[in-house]
């Protein structure tokens, strides 16, 4: 499994972010993506987190969430996410797509 990350530090124009978001929706679930976790007020229990927004969004694999990303489509809506949105975007997979063994006991966990 592979997610996408998104950490939105400032919302610049609501009316433009309203826009990004129901065209980006679509398109998501047209790669395989399927939005998991989207919260305001994350319960931070160390350390600062200065965004007004996290989105994660779960894909099968880096491929799909790969080809999401670098499509067309997505490429075309880039200049509105810009305009609507300071954020961080982040590709991270699993441990195991990943190859990295989580057993404590191994090195390079």
């Amino acid at each position: 499994m592979t997610f996408v990350v998104v950490t939105i530090k400032e919302i610049k124009d609501i009316e433009a972010f309203r826009e990004y978001a129901v065209k980006v929706a679509p398109m998501i679930q047209r790669y395989g993506g399927q939005y998991v976790a989207v919260d305001k007020t994350p319960d931070v229990r160390s350390g600062e987190w200065p965004f007004v927004r996290t989105v994660i969004v779960a894909y099968p694999n880096l491929a799909a969430a790969r080809r999401w990303y670098d499509s067309p489509e997505y490429q075309q809506i880039i200049p509105i996410r810009q305009r609507a949105i300071d954020a961080n975007i982040a590709i991270v997979r699993d441990p195991e797509e990943a190859g990295i063994d989580m057993d404590p006991r191994k090195s390079g966990a």
